[in-house]
């Protein structure tokens, strides 16, 4: 298993102030304060926040989450399938003694080594808007599964694929949510070096140019 961004710690304090008022219960009309303080959930990813590991290879999502000194037991959204290439998200999240909640999140890529890809790293434009461009890059610690900087919508639209060859799938992974994508279709023609990418249910079609 490579971890390849640093174990992330997050520590954090709150101090609540009450101001209480005496009336008729203090006799002697004085005002007091009290302070209290509170320690949100801090988290300790122990594999970090992004994992890489092969098809086939055991995931166990940890994390040490600590309210001060008090150790938390969190809740744990695990959505990895070891089985299938794609890129996985996994949630923690714990509440302290005082009701409040906090969470971290970490990332997950499952790939198959034995899979030989077409390099295709480099820059992309829209042929039909030059002002959309991109970067394709290749997902550190794997060696086919390739992240696309913008494939869609104005500008925002990441994407996570895999080359075999010259074939390009679209592999399992967290859309933006803000967009309502259930899925992408998407190909590769290394006569033209152009993706072909559709986005459902909205129907959007877009073409890019690549340039290595």
């Amino acid at each position: 298993m490579k971890k390849f961004i640093h174990t992330k710690f997050c520590f954090a304090i709150g101090i609540v102030s009450l101001s209480m008022i005496s009336g008729a219960c203090d006799p002697e009309g004085d005002s007091f304060g009290v302070s209290t303080i509170t320690y949100f959930p801090s988290f300790e990813l122990v594999e970090g926040e992004s994992v890489v590991i092969t098809v086939g290879e055991e995931f166990v999502p940890e994390a040490v989450v600590m309210e001060g000194e008090n150790e938390l037991t969190p809740t744990i959204d695990n959505t990895v399938d070891s089985d299938v290439p794609g890129v996985y998200s996994v949630l923690y999240s714990a509440v302290n003694s005082d009701g409040y909640t906090g969470s971290a999140a970490q990332e997950v890529t499952v790939y198959d080594p034995d899979i030989i890809p077409t390099d295709v790293t480099g820059s992309i434009v829209d042929v039909n808007n030059s002002s959309r461009t991109g970067v394709i890059t290749l997902v550190e610690g794997t060696t086919n599964i390739f992240f696309g900087s913008d494939m869609g919508f104005a500008g925002v639209f990441p994407l996570y694929f895999q080359m075999d060859g010259d074939e390009m799938t679209v592999i399992p992974q967290p859309f933006p949510p803000t967009f309502g994508v259930s899925s992408v279709e998407a190909s590769y023609d290394p006569a033209t070096k152009r993706f072909s990418v559709l986005i459902l249910p909205q129907g959007f079609a877009y073409t890019f140019q690549l340039t290595q």
